[in-house]
């Protein structure tokens, strides 16, 4: 039986691009940043895995208080048994995903509604 993750992390090798989203002026947070970076890891076909070496960064908790962000992942991929343990892979790979595509600031509209 597998146990789902209790923290949630960001790897070392995306922290300094984690930053650049929050000081882009989009994001109020570290957090809202990778929650982001998660949807648009969603949004953008990113295929389900997991992340190695991610530093603690949240609890579980304060990612997902009310349990919505669980049920989510649980119905978009409902043969994934650690649906937090995806969650972090998706923020870490919409993370490297963005910080690819950004030249100066992330414009929110555009990475999530520009056309291709």
């Amino acid at each position: 039986m597998s146990v789902d993750k209790k923290t949630i992390g960001i790897a070392k090798g995306n922290l300094a691009a984690l930053a650049s989203l929050v000081e882009s002026g989009n994001f109020a947070s570290e957090l809202d940043a990778a929650k982001f970076a998660m949807a648009y890891a969603v949004r953008s076909g990113v295929s389900a895995g997991a992340t190695e070496g991610a530093d603690t960064k949240w609890n579980v908790g304060s990612v997902d208080p009310d349990g919505s962000l669980r049920s989510l992942i649980e119905a978009l991929y409902p043969d994934v048994a650690e649906p937090y343990r995806l969650a972090e892979y998706f923020m870490n790979e919409g993370v490297k995903i963005l910080a690819s595509t950004q030249v100066e600031k992330v414009d929110v509209y555009d990475a999530l509604f520009a056309a291709g």
